[in-house]
């Protein structure tokens, strides 16, 4: 999908559900960067424990209904691309994401969370241009561990909430620590083992749930004109 058509996308949200159809649920468009710890402080076991809630928390929790887009991230002394940004509209997209969670080849280093928090930020951005109250921006943390490399945190995090983006972590076991993600949420799972009913908890929280189906349409529907929209913004 292209930059234009998903910045188009979300922006159909607020015309959507700002007074139009009295009586409908108002609903949220959430874009949520999922950024897993590959480091190499978790387990081959522990990381397919991992992998695995993630996987099985997005089949059960996410409605091909295009009001979620989604990219996911690895990360350890750098950032990689697990599955590029994309809205999840049909059966197939949802397909080809949990296609990538399954089969993707894991890094190892150290533990750069400022890095993956500044990747999910830059990654949203150039995707949106924005951040709405009614489009919901997340760059989404399950660490085990604490950041020790790479770009600072407390300044990543900062940059992303001034640009409208909350920064949630899961953090994994005794060593993890998730104080620095001020206004984010913190969730906590004892181990890899319970791992799966945390980010279950975690991601029902936050994906956005199946629209009315008069809204769905409309969304699906709300494409054409966002890269004037979006040129008109930066001229302003």
């Amino acid at each position: 999908m292209t930059r234009s058509k998903l910045f188009g996308a979300l922006l159909a949200i607020p015309m959507m559900i700002g007074g139009m159809f009295a009586g409908t649920t108002s609903a949220k468009a959430n874009v949520i960067v999922l950024a897993l710890d590959a480091s190499t402080s978790i387990s081959t076991g522990d990381f397919a424990l991992q992998r695995q809630g993630y996987v099985t928390a997005l089949t059960n929790l996410l409605q091909p209904n295009g009001l979620n887009a989604i990219a996911v991230v690895q990360f350890s002394d750098a950032v990689t691309s697990v599955f590029s940004m994309r809205v999840i509209n049909t059966a197939q997209d949802k397909t080809d994401l949990i296609n990538a969670l399954s089969t993707f080849s894991r890094i190892s280093g150290n533990t750069a969370i400022g890095s993956a928090v500044n990747n999910g930020r830059l990654s949203i951005l150039a995707q949106t241009g924005l951040c709405l109250t009614t489009v919901h921006c997340i760059v989404d943390v399950s660490t085990d561990g604490e950041n020790n490399t790479g770009d600072n945190l407390a300044t990543a995090v900062t940059n992303a909430q001034n640009a409208g983006i909350a920064v949630n972590c899961l953090g994994v076991g005794g060593g993890a620590s998730c104080g620095w993600n001020g206004t984010g949420q913190d969730w906590f799972a004892t181990d890899f083992t319970a791992f799966a009913t945390a980010i279950n908890a975690k991601l029902s929280a936050e994906l956005t749930p199946t629209p009315e189906p008069m809204t769905l349409t409309l969304f699906g529907a709300g494409l054409i004109g966002a890269g004037f929209m979006r040129r008109r913004m930066k001229k302003a």
